[in-house]
This record gives structure tokens, sequence and C-alpha cells, in this order.
């Protein structure tokens, strides 16, 4: 059901979009475009940190520590990134959302 009323909101999005005017468009489809990009940065970071809570503790830890702890660092350097990249694109996208709305106002 909600699948469907999605198509019904990006049908009319669409037929509404197509008549604004081309800087408006150019900022709308921008904007969605950074909200596609940051919202899979989000979901992979939290995958990642989903990964990483999950694995075992120190103590319970077989094998090489060294390697585990190498491992565990790279992994919180690559969500710290992916943090700071989406938060980056969806500043972005507010200073988009500013210029549309003086564009409207």
């Amino acid at each position: 059901m909600a699948i469907a009323r999605t198509g019904v909101f990006v049908d009319d999005y669409l037929e509404y979009s197509s008549t604004l005017p081309a800087e408006l468009q150019r900022l709308l489809n921008t904007m969605r475009e950074l909200d596609e990009r940051s919202q899979a940065m989000i979901n992979q970071t939290r995958d990642q940190t989903k990964y990483c809570l999950g694995l075992p503790s120190q103590s319970s830890k077989k094998g090489n520590p060294e390697e585990d702890d190498a491992a565990f660092e790279k992994m919180g350097k690559e969500i710290e990134t992916n943090q700071e990249n989406a938060l980056s694109l969806c500043t972005e996208k507010v200073l988009l959302a500013r210029q549309a709305y003086d564009l409207v106002r």
C-alpha cells in the first residue's frame, strides 16, 4: 500500500515539477540526488556500525588481536569518514533548499 502511495506521489511530483522554472527544477533534482547519495552513506554507516558492535570483545578474541584491532580501527575511520561526507551532503542540500526558497519567495 505504501508503494502505491509513493508511486502516486512520484507521478504528482513529476507532473508538478515539469511546470516549474528550469532553475528550480535543477535545484530540486540536485537535492534529490544529494539525498539519495547521503542516504546510501547513512545506510552503509549503519551496517558498518552494526558489524563493529557485533565483533567479539578483546577478552573473548581468539587469533591475532593486533590484526583485529587494525581492522576495527580501519572500520572506525571509514565510519567517521562516511558520517562526515553524509553531513557535508546534507549541509549542501540545506543550502540548495534555501536557494529554492528564495526563488519561490
